[in-house]
């Protein structure tokens, strides 16, 4: 790539990466990007305040908490999703955990990042499963 004098010449092939050859490797550099970029937009949303929804929830200036979380309705949701996994019924379950998730208040940090897993393997399982 160089020249005699020892001076390295710049190329455009220089930042290009070469893509694992099994797909293993493969899907698991594209599990690492894609964490990696969900970890970036969480951590974006965590440090923003956030918007007010503009619905009929609001009193009197003040946002009731049951409008946007319900932690009751997030942990059956989350205790269906396990049952529906216990059961094999895969999409049922991956529902059931996109419902608890939604439902779970986010300053509950370790309930969160269980919910996101169990979907996440329960989409992998998904996507394995003969159609």
């Amino acid at each position: 790539m160089g020249s005699g004098d020892g001076i390295p010449r710049w190329s455009v092939y220089d930042t290009i990466k070469t893509i694992p050859s099994k797909p293993d490797g493969l899907m698991t550099e594209i599990d690492l990007a894609i964490s990696s970029l969900e970890y970036a937009k969480a951590t974006k949303l965590l440090n923003s305040p956030a918007p007010l929804p503009k619905n009929k929830n609001i009193d009197n200036g003040t946002l009731k908490p049951s409008a946007l979380y319900d932690a009751r309705r997030a942990d059956e949701a989350y205790k269906d999703g396990l049952a529906y996994l216990t059961a094999g019924n895969l999409e049922e379950a991956f529902q059931s955990l996109n419902l608890a998730l939604s439902k779970c208040p986010p300053y509950k940090t370790s309930a969160v990042a269980k919910l996101r897993s169990l979907i996440t393997l329960t989409a992998q399982r998904l996507r394995k499963s003969p159609g």
